[in-house]
């Protein structure tokens, strides 16, 4: 029997209408106007790089944007950031900077390690070049960020490294797709994930990690455009060919390119296994010059001797589409809608958009089975980006069992679109990043019906003590 009540954090009742509305409507470029620095009253303080803007770029852009990193420059210091100031006004207003294409109008908001800019900070930001993008006081500059090796990994300090062999991409040439391993990951004992994160490594002699001149119609910012990581017995590497998570229960995860780190819920145990090996699928694309490349998985453990709550399912796609895939030469908002019923009850902790070159955006509804919906997220789309969006565990939406997802795309295959290489031609279904693909692939908790009210019931009452402390507050 499936409940009745709202058992996600902020379920509201859409109307049909407002419903197509939202769907419809591409999201609003935000006009930026003067507004006063966060926190002072009366006339507005000067913005100033040191006390103001150091801090945005440490905690959203440094991470790529630093000495060594990816990033085509650095963005560390007054010195590196004031030559590219005009550029960080553009692409932080149009919010293509830093990359984070959740709407901020519609469905769940909050999200682990996410970067983007609030509306204060983007404005912030504008006022601060447009009034000449002054230094300021030395002495307000924050301690520069410490890394604790030459690649910034977001999740900390790593508890194991598993590379790959080194790679080799052609300068011109088809897209590969091949298999390399196994490659033993080194674990001696089982152990629960807790946060991965996986990177691009690109090399040359010297082992020093170089930047390639991304230009965006040629999809070249990565080289690597995924890497499928199969967890396999290395005396039997065979055996995720009959299994789709790889060892019975086994660990299995999709790197895409320009990913970010994925966080796993606090509660819920994803295990990696004491003596396995990786088997990865690889999809290389051409970058215009020869270049070598690895790609590095990170791991983040819970301490030994944790123990799950839960157990997370294997990798899930949901509304998949291939020949149905049909996108006419230059057009634009091409939409496609596709359904997945739940099986049993569970939580989606992850929102993943999957498509190529000509994706737009994309976004998932609850279908509930007493007959309300609720849109969850919505994102834009750039093949240059392709991100996990974590949800934070108390906001995570609670699915019951019956559900139907309801997965909408939009495609642009005209000039308009940067990533499309020749938007006279027709679009469809296909492996290569120049051709698309539409499909929705979250991560999912699945729980019993006794685990399911239980935590529907713990939702209930955090909103109760919510709500008591807001009355007595006020």
């Amino acid at each position: 029997m499936t409940t009745k009540i709202p058992v996600n954090s902020g379920r509201s009742s859409w109307s049909p209408i407002l419903l197509v509305v939202l769907m419809t409507l591409a999201p609003m470029t935000l006009a930026v106007t003067t507004v006063p620095v966060l926190g002072q009253q009366g006339a507005p303080r000067e913005a100033t790089f040191t006390k103001d803007i150091a801090p945005i770029l440490q905690r959203s852009c440094e991470n790529c944007h630093r000495a060594n990193g990816v990033a085509p420059m650095a963005l560390s210091t007054y010195e590196d950031v004031r030559p590219w100031v005009a550029a960080i006004k553009r692409k932080t207003t149009l919010r293509e900077m830093p990359p984070w294409f959740i709407e901020k109008n519609i469905g769940i908001q909050r999200f682990k390690n996410d970067p983007s800019l609030s509306d204060e900070e983007i404005a912030m930001v504008a006022n601060w070049v447009n009034a000449g993008a002054p230094r300021g006081n030395p002495a307000d500059m924050p301690p520069p960020r410490q890394y604790a090796d030459g690649t910034g990994w977001t999740i900390g300090t790593p508890d194991l490294i598993v590379s790959t062999p080194v790679l080799t991409v052609k300068a011109r040439g088809a897209d590969w797709h091949g298999e390399i391993g196994p490659v033993l990951t080194g674990l001696t004992e089982d152990r629960y994930v807790q946060a991965v994160e996986i990177k691009e490594v690109r090399l040359d002699g010297a082992e020093k990690i170089t930047r390639l001149a991304g230009q965006a119609g040629d999809l070249n910012y990565f080289a690597v455009h995924h890497a499928g990581l199969h967890e396999v017995d290395p005396n039997d590497p065979d055996v995720y060919q009959t299994s789709s998570n790889g060892m019975a229960n086994g660990y299995y995860i999709v790197y895409e390119l320009g990913q970010n780190a994925t966080v796993y819920p606090d509660d819920t145990g994803v295990r990696l296994r004491g003596g396995s090996a990786f088997i990865y699928t690889m999809h290389l694309h051409p970058v215009g010059k020869e270049l070598p490349v690895r790609v590095d998985a990170a791991f983040k453990f819970h301490p030994k001797g944790w123990k799950p709550k839960y157990l997370q399912a294997g990798f899930l796609t949901m509304g998949q589409l291939r020949d149905e895939l049909d996108i006419p030469a230059n057009t634009d908002n091409v939409r496609f809608d596709n359904f997945y019923r739940m099986p049993k009850a569970g939580i989606m902790t992850s929102f993943e958009p999957h498509m190529h070159a000509s994706g737009k955006r994309m976004c998932a509804e609850a279908i509930y089975p007493d007959g309300g919906r609720e849109m969850l997220s919505c994102a834009g789309y750039n093949h240059n980006w392709v991100k996990v969006y974590d949800y934070e565990d108390d906001v995570a939406p609670l699915l019951p069992a019956g559900t139907l997802v309801h997965v909408i795309g939009w495609y642009n295959n005209t000039p308009s679109n940067p990533r499309v290489v020749d938007p006279r031609n027709w679009k469809g279904w296909g492996n290569r990043s120049i051709d698309d693909m539409f499909h929705f692939q979250p991560r999912i908790t699945f729980l019993t019906d006794e685990q399911f009210k239980e935590k529907v019931a713990e939702r209930d009452a955090k909103k109760r003590a919510t709500r008591t402390t807001t009355q007595a507050n006020n």
